[in-house]
């Protein structure tokens, strides 16, 4: 996790953003990294490049951009330490997709609120000398049934763990804070394998896969 998830950001789940009637933003229904996504920063909805391309890693061959942060990483890598001190973010999710291998083949996952409510990943941001936004989805060890499909997840937070987040407590004591979320509302299900192919963004990507009897 997380290479690929939907978000929709017309829903009452963000009454606490202060720009929420002025952002603009199209349902995306396969989003994938170095797409432009919703971030919310310092509770105002920006859009911000899904994918941290720090320039030591342009320097490698076939570079990829960090659009996942592991939580255990976070006081530990000095690429992420700075951010997690200074730039918190979160990352609004309306679902996120996974994969895993059965039958030689790599089947896909669709994880979402069982009460359909947007969730909220804590993320990292970086602001680049262009005026461009770079971000980056905190991932963290997956819990209960979620193993069953894929070992990590994304790091949801709800909106106690939300204030915190964003508050000015120590990055050390936030760390300690910040894996409460139970995921208890999350459910999965088999989704259909077009959603491999990054070009696909429709709403039949989230419906759960029914095999056709023969």
């Amino acid at each position: 996790m997380c290479g690929r998830y939907y978000v929709d950001v017309k829903n009452d789940y963000l009454s606490f953003i202060n720009n929420f009637d002025e952002y603009k933003y199209d349902e995306n229904f396969n989003v994938t990294p170095q797409s432009l996504t919703p971030c919310i920063i310092d509770n105002n909805l920006v859009t911000a490049k899904w994918g941290y391309f720090p320039d030591w890693l342009k320097k490698q061959s076939n570079p990829r951009p960090l659009f996942n942060t592991r939580y255990e990483s976070l006081l530990e890598k000095k690429t992420f330490t700075s951010a997690f001190k200074n730039s918190r973010c979160f990352i609004p999710i309306s679902g996120w997709y996974e994969w895993k291998e059965e039958d030689g083949i790599k089947q896909p996952y669709y994880f979402t609120s069982k009460s359909n409510q947007l969730l909220f990943a804590a993320g990292l941001y970086w602001n680049r000398s262009n005026g461009d936004i770079e971000s980056s989805i905190i991932t963290r060890e997956a819990v209960g049934d979620l193993r069953i499909v894929h070992n990590r997840s994304p790091l949801l937070v709800d909106e106690k763990i939300r204030e915190l987040w964003v508050s000015d407590i120590s990055s050390e004591e936030i760390y300690l804070e910040i894996l409460d979320y139970s995921y208890s509302d999350i459910e999965f299900y088999k989704v259909d394998r077009a959603v491999s192919n990054p070009r696909n963004n429709n709403e039949s990507l989230i419906k759960k896969y029914e095999e056709v009897p023969f």
